[in-house]
């Protein structure tokens, strides 16, 4: 029997567990931030089953960085520059020929390139017309084959406009942290991508026209995009789910919660852990990582497919891993699931 002033082993067991309880429950300062919420739960996890976690690999290590040459390159040979510019005097299309033979034009970007590209589309056969009617078939002829020209360029155009400029790039690029991602996002940026998937169809079925200050603003809404950290924040979901996963398969072999097939202190804390951090916490996270992937997906998917033949199968392959790190968050969510389950089959109903 224990003498007065000390405590017997059933009133240490029992100390240890009430300590264990309250700091599973109450713990420090709550985080207020997804990944922080994951950090938490999984140094609980490590706490609870008395499994060291394995060390994670660096933010940085989860970079899922967009491919150089998005798209291919065109294998026109423009007959642009045979044209004889002063011939075309009385057509509209002098202008935008004089805009392209400029250095600005020659230097333009990608996205300047296909508004004028669209523009020459457009025009071209209004200036057909006038100079047949005056006679001059050679160049009516050479404005019909350069059209149809960049008609069957127009794809690519489209492509390297969208995706090959610095606009694109930095939707796509990863931040230096996530913090409170996504919360503080909004859908203008949807708008945007909805917006230009809408022009991209509307240019590849035949309607050529365009407002240069309305497809470059489009453009400029991307750089604020947060494409980038969506695909970070998945990757760190994806690497510290499987840490989880790992511990606990650690913990099924090593430190057994329920050796005796009834519950214990441990098996217990482990399903408070669970439900406070892990459903109440990191699942809310994850929820809105999943609707921000849907809202962001549906019309960047919008744009890359009629484009799609244009793009470089670097940049292809990399749609199919993006798409499918973005999609399998169910699949990771119904792993690590099963895995708690296993840890946990040897103690009982729960």
């Amino acid at each position: 029997m224990a003498r007065r002033g000390q405590i017997g082993h059933d009133g240490v067991t029992r100390l240890s567990a009430w300590w264990l309880c309250l700091l599973t429950l109450i713990g420090c300062s709550g985080p207020d931030t997804g990944p922080a919420h994951l950090d938490e739960y999984l140094e609980r996890l490590s706490t609870v089953t008395g499994v060291e976690l394995a060390s994670g690999s660096p933010y940085e290590s989860g970079r899922f960085d967009l491919p150089r040459g998005q798209a291919t390159e065109s294998s026109a040979s423009s007959q642009i520059d045979l044209i004889d510019f002063l011939s075309l005097s009385g057509c509209e299309l002098q202008v935008n020929l004089g805009r392209r033979n400029t250095q600005l034009g020659r230097t333009a970007s990608p996205s300047q390139r296909l508004l004028l590209d669209l523009e020459f589309m457009d025009l071209a056969p209004e200036c057909i017309t006038l100079l047949r009617k005056r006679g001059d078939d050679e160049l009516a002829s050479t404005l019909a084959a350069v059209s149809v020209e960049r008609e069957a360029q127009l794809s690519a155009s489209v492509a390297r406009a969208l995706f090959m400029g610095p606009e694109w790039r930095l939707f796509w690029g990863q931040p230096a942290t996530l913090g409170n991602y996504p919360a503080d996002t909004n859908s203008a940026i949807t708008e945007s991508l909805s917006r230009l998937a809408d022009l991209t169809q509307g240019w590849l079925g035949g309607n050529w026209q365009a407002s240069n200050r309305e497809v470059e603003l489009l453009l400029g809404n991307l750089r604020a995009g947060d494409g980038g950290a969506l695909l970070a924040a998945h990757s760190q979901v994806s690497r510290e789910l499987e840490r989880a996963n790992t511990l606990l398969a650690r913990t099924q072999s090593v430190a057994p919660l329920c050796p005796y097939g009834n519950p214990t202190d441990r098996s217990k804390a482990l399903e408070r852990v669970v439900a406070r951090f892990f459903v109440g916490a990191v699942q809310p996270w994850l929820v809105q990582l999943r609707q921000r992937t849907e809202l962001l997906l549906a019309p960047v998917t919008d744009l890359e497919t009629p484009l799609s033949p244009a793009l470089s199968p670097e940049y292809r392959a990399w749609i199919i891993d993006r798409d499918q790190l973005l999609t399998n968050q169910t699949e990771l969510i119904r792993a690590h699931i099963a895995n708690i389950q296993a840890t946990l089959a040897q103690c009982g109903p729960s």
